[in-house]
């Protein structure tokens, strides 16, 4: 049962990364629409992954390595993809190149 569970979550986050990057490459305009495409992989998809890793795999420090990345994900996923948007709107002349406000 254990193996299964494992095997379900692993495959759901897959399915969520590689619709997310489908819908990415697929996405007609421009940085900022493609953005959007990365969050459900940041905090959906490397989460159940992960979580279906530590199910299959029980050892204890595999547990804990497995859910720190997946914590590390879910918290600097979105501020990244934040700050990415920023330095594309700063090079495209749409924001002031100085600090944030």
């Amino acid at each position: 049962m254990r193996h299964l569970v494992g095997l379900v979550l692993v495959a759901a986050g897959c399915a969520v990364t590689v619709l997310a990057a489908l819908g990415a490459a697929r996405m007609p305009g421009d940085v900022f629409a493609r953005l959007h495409f990365v969050t459900p992989i940041t905090s959906v998809g490397i989460p159940l992954v992960a979580v279906g890793l530590s199910v299959e795999s029980g050892q204890l420090f595999t547990v804990a390595e497995l859910l720190f990345i997946a914590v590390l994900a879910f918290v600097a996923g979105p501020i990244l993809e934040s700050e990415s948007g920023r330095v594309a709107a700063q090079n495209r002349g749409l924001i002031s190149q100085g600090q944030p406000e």
